[in-house]
């Protein structure tokens, strides 16, 4: 009987994949309502097996729709300044700050600048992340909206 070590296998997969490095400038986008913009960086399609992450350009005075996750997220404002609405609550978020939301938490990014745009970057915890619209009850896959 031959013993194996899965830890040593599992380093073995990762070795063979490759490391990637993504330019915002050139990635492609999609529109999302209201002008908001999303850019996904890390995905299947880019060798991750475990998370889903990219940015949002929300403009001036916009916001996106009130949603919850299937998994964890983890977002951080890279400019501007938002209103991170969480379960109800509204917290006030500037450069910076991060925020880590559970599974099947409602929550938003409002962009409180009436001139300046708000960038986000979101971390989704699994390959396999959705997104439920509180408002209308419809889920989809994160990965499906990219595939237009």
């Amino acid at each position: 009987m031959k013993l194996i070590n899965y830890a040593n296998i599992h380093t073995i997969i990762m070795r063979n994949k490759k490391a990637k490095v993504f330019k915002e400038l050139k990635s492609s986008s999609i529109k999302r309502k209201g002008n908001v913009i999303t850019k996904m960086f890390v995905s299947k399609s880019n060798g991750s097996s475990s998370m889903i992450s990219g940015l949002t350009i929300i403009p001036p005075k916009q916001a996106i729709d009130l949603h919850y996750h299937n998994c964890e997220e983890a977002v951080i404002v890279l400019e501007g300044k938002a209103i991170a609405e969480v379960d109800k609550k509204k917290i006030n978020l500037t450069k910076g700050d991060v925020s880590w939301i559970p599974p099947k938490v409602p929550h938003r990014f409002i962009n409180s600048s009436k001139v300046n745009k708000l960038k986000i970057y979101w971390t989704y915890a699994s390959i396999n992340a959705n997104r439920t619209d509180v408002v209308t009850g419809k889920t989809k896959k994160i990965l499906e909206e990219y595939k237009k």
